[in-house]
Order: structure tokens, then sequence, then C-alpha cells
């Protein structure tokens, strides 16, 4: 039982660290990015690289990034066009024979229709998914702390001390 309290105390840390709703929807939306994105790609270890740079909710971040990762595949008939339109587009041809010049680029794959669709799809759809977030985290962020801490698990794990609203933890 002791890895499990240390599990959990760590995923509290995380929950309280960064409670901010700015910061839950950033992490959000960089895990959105993350998780459309295909994993065979540099493109999606350099957002989450930024990702730890800046001040976004890292636990917000792993699990929109495992859910986008499931969703991602599904959206491959929208970003295999999407990326195909982008990558023959002629006024940024010379920008794509120049960036397959450079020595890193290569290994982001951008050549790839999915890469690029999904890499487009994903900057495109940041700013509604981060204002929207954002939004849902400022009005719901205290029924989703109460749902995380007020459970048979949590008091199982921790004790029932826990608090049971934002107010309370920070």
């Amino acid at each position: 039982m002791t890895i499990f309290r240390q599990i959990w105390e760590a995923f509290v840390t995380s929950v309280k660290g960064f409670d901010s709703p700015r910061q839950l929807a950033l992490g959000l939306t960089l895990g959105m990015m993350i998780g459309l994105i295909p994993k065979d790609s540099l493109l999606p270890f350099g957002i989450g690289l930024f990702a730890l740079l800046t001040n976004a909710n890292l636990l917000t971040l792993l699990v929109s990034g495992l859910v986008f990762s499931s969703v991602g595949p599904l959206a491959d008939p929208i970003t295999h066009p999407l990326g195909h339109w982008v990558l023959t587009y002629a006024p940024f041809e010379p920008a794509w024979i120049w960036l397959c010049q450079v020595p890193v680029v290569p290994w982001t794959r951008f050549t790839n229709t999915v890469v690029m669709g999904s890499l487009v799809l994903g900057v495109a759809s940041s700013i509604p998914v981060y204002a929207l977030s954002a939004q849902l985290f400022h009005n719901y962020g205290n029924a989703l702390l109460s749902l995380v801490f007020n459970n048979r698990v949590a008091k199982w794990l921790i004790g029932s001390s826990q608090p049971k609203t934002q107010e309370q933890i920070s």
C-alpha cells in the first residue's frame, strides 16, 4: 500500500501545484496537440519539452494526451487530405525543400501527410480548445476536484482528511 500512497501523493501534489484554470487549459491544449500527432515523429516530443518549460499542468497534459492519442487515428480521414493540401500547396514548396535540408527537421516527418495534417489541425484548434477549456475549468474546477478527492479510492489511499474544494487546496 505504500507504493499506492506515494503515487497518490504525487498525483495530489501535481493537482495542487498548478490549479489555475489557465494552467489546466494549457495542459489540456498541449496534450491534445501531442495526442493528435503520430508518435513516430519528433514533433510530439518537442511539444512535450515545450510543455515542461511552461507552467502547464502536467497531469492534465498526460490525461488529455492519452485521450487524444486514442482519438487521433480516427481523425486520419481529415488529417490526410489536409496535410496533402498543405504539402502540395505551390507557394509553400520552396519552404518544404529548404526544411528537408535542415539536419534535425526530417525527424519530425513533416513530409508525411497525416503528421502535417495533425499538426495543422492541432495548431488551428489550439486557441478554441484553450479558451473553451479555460472557461470550463473556471466554472467547473471545484466540482472536478471534488470528484477526484471525494471518492472511495481516494479516501482509502490517503484517508478522508483530503480537502474538498479548490479554495481549501490553495
